[in-house]
């Protein structure tokens, strides 16, 4: 597909080629409208015309009878010359008039006048007749008269008419400009549809890629489609994928190498202290056991935070999912059991409820999710509280709520909980000790399984997490060695 070089000349030409068909219907509607007015001034001037030639008509050869009369009863040879000046003017108004747009019947009328215009004429040529052919004269002259109304009264039709052309042409008009208007705005809306497609398509591409490297998704190569400049910032977002790509390598290298030499000397060192506590090489003074349990202490706890690491990586670096059918009361029944030590020396107490669920998904991972949820909320409970783990079905997926009788989570935090070595208040304070990996590592295994887990009731007394997991997978993980070894180098 063909794109012009920037997103501006895009949305320019979006704007250019949807005002196109508007433009073409402006276009039409002013020519039809310009069409009408100089038809409306035509019709006008012809229509005057006609009224002219049709009232001339009859005022001039009224004139003309009346002369014909008074020269045969006054025998006066002047009023034979206002005759000819009045056939004269008679003679220029039937110009006028057969210059008009008459139809057959009226240009016929028109003509019919010239007969006895001219029988009248050539008895006048001489002067006054004899008295015998003056009747005659009279009933001719009457003839003219009576030709010349009917020719009058024909000529009205043309005003007539032309009012009809004009309200044909406006009804027309009227007609077809709802259909130019119409054709026009669906062209224009059909045009800005398919450029805002042509526009949000890389855009929606560029969002999705921002999203993947936020996820940490760093395997698959980033490329956009479209204008220049966005191409240009495809690439960037690709060299930004590629240098993420290398830091989280770098830093799973760091970690796993650092966290494997550590573990050797401090290996040693709680052996050593070990043996000291348990009087192998020697008896020691109070303060002598102060010591060394404080250094057995630390050492443990120093362990333990490597040893987390170490899950941490190899979480991070896990092969893919397992799905298989599994039921969570014998996982949560296991989890229980498990922490069942911990719990008896802080008086804890557990509370399962619910209806027992089956779904698809790892059952190792599933374990761990759980595994996790309650180890952090014993951690959380204080001594004499209650840990309740709750399974519900809500539509095609499973939700489990695991609460605890702790401070609760602060509202500002309740999305930096699931991130990577972030220790909440308490925690940060020294109260409650722990790496911050645990909730990171609940978030990653729940939305390997296209599923979510948030914090319900933030900023209220006690943790409540609350894990939604689809029953049934619409895609199985697939080994991809490739996409394993580029995203977390082991």
């Amino acid at each position: 597909m063909y794109y012009p070089r920037s997103l501006t000349n895009v949305i320019l030409a979006c704007f250019v080629l949807s005002a196109v068909p508007l433009v073409v219907a402006l276009a039409e509607l002013a020519l039809g409208l310009d069409a009408l007015a100089k038809r409306s001034q035509l019709s006008v001037r012809e229509a005057e015309a006609a009224s002219v030639a049709s009232r001339e008509l009859r005022d001039i050869v009224g004139k003309m009878e009346r002369a014909v009369r008074q020269s045969i009863v006054l025998e006066d040879t002047s009023l034979i010359d206002n005759y000819k000046r009045l056939d004269g003017q008679l003679e220029q108004t039937l110009i006028r008039a057969q210059a008009l747009p008459l139809i057959d019947d009226e240009r016929a009328a028109v003509k019919a006048i010239s007969k006895p215009r001219a029988q009248l004429a050539n008895a006048l040529k001489n002067g006054i007749p004899e008295p015998s052919e003056r009747p005659k004269l009279v009933e001719t002259a009457a003839d003219l008269f009576d030709t010349t109304a009917q020719a009058a009264t024909l000529l009205g039709r043309v005003t007539e008419r032309e009012v009809v052309t004009l309200r044909t042409m406006a009804a027309k008009t009227r007609e077809n400009w709802p259909w130019f208007l119409g054709v026009a705005a669906v062209t224009a809306l059909l045009l800005a549809v398919g450029f805002s497609i042509l526009i949000a398509r890389p855009l929606r591409n560029i969002d999705r890629s921002i999203r993947k490297l936020g996820r940490g998704e760093f395997a698959d190569s980033i490329s956009i489609k479209g204008p220049r400049d966005l191409r240009s910032l495809g690439e960037r977002l690709d060299w930004l994928r590629r240098r993420l790509l290398e830091l989280e390598t770098h830093q799973s290298r760091f970690l796993r190498h650092v966290s494997h030499e550590l573990k050797t000397p401090l290996t040693a060192v709680r052996e050593g202290s070990e043996l000291l506590n348990d009087r192998i090489v020697g008896e020691m003074s109070k303060q002598q056991t102060d010591v060394v349990r404080i250094i057995r202490d630390n050492t443990v706890s120093l362990q333990r935070l490597i040893e987390d690491l170490l899950s941490y990586q190899q979480h991070r670096s896990a092969a893919p999912l397992k799905i298989e059918h599994v039921e969570l009361s014998p996982i949560i029944d296991r989890v229980v059991r498990e922490h069942r030590l911990e719990m008896l020396s802080r008086a804890i107490t557990t509370e399962v409820q619910g209806e027992w669920q089956t779904l698809e998904a790892d059952r190792e991972q599933i374990r761990v999710v759980l595994d996790n949820l309650v180890s952090n909320a014993i951690k959380y409970s204080p001594r004499g509280g209650k840990v309740q783990i709750s399974v519900a079905r809500d539509e095609n997926f499973v939700q489990i709520d695991v609460c605890d009788d702790g401070p609760g989570i602060a509202a500002s935090e309740q999305e930096k909980v699931f991130e990577s070595f972030f220790r909440g208040d308490a925690s940060a304070n020294g109260k409650i000790k722990g790496t911050g990996l645990g909730l990171a590592i609940v978030r990653e295994y729940v939305s390997a399984h296209e599923g979510s887990v948030y914090v319900v009731d933030a900023g209220q007394p006690g943790g409540k997490f609350r894990v939604r997991l689809p029953r049934v997978q619409s895609r199985i993980a697939v080994n991809d060695e490739t996409q394993i070894g580029e995203s977390f180098a082991s």
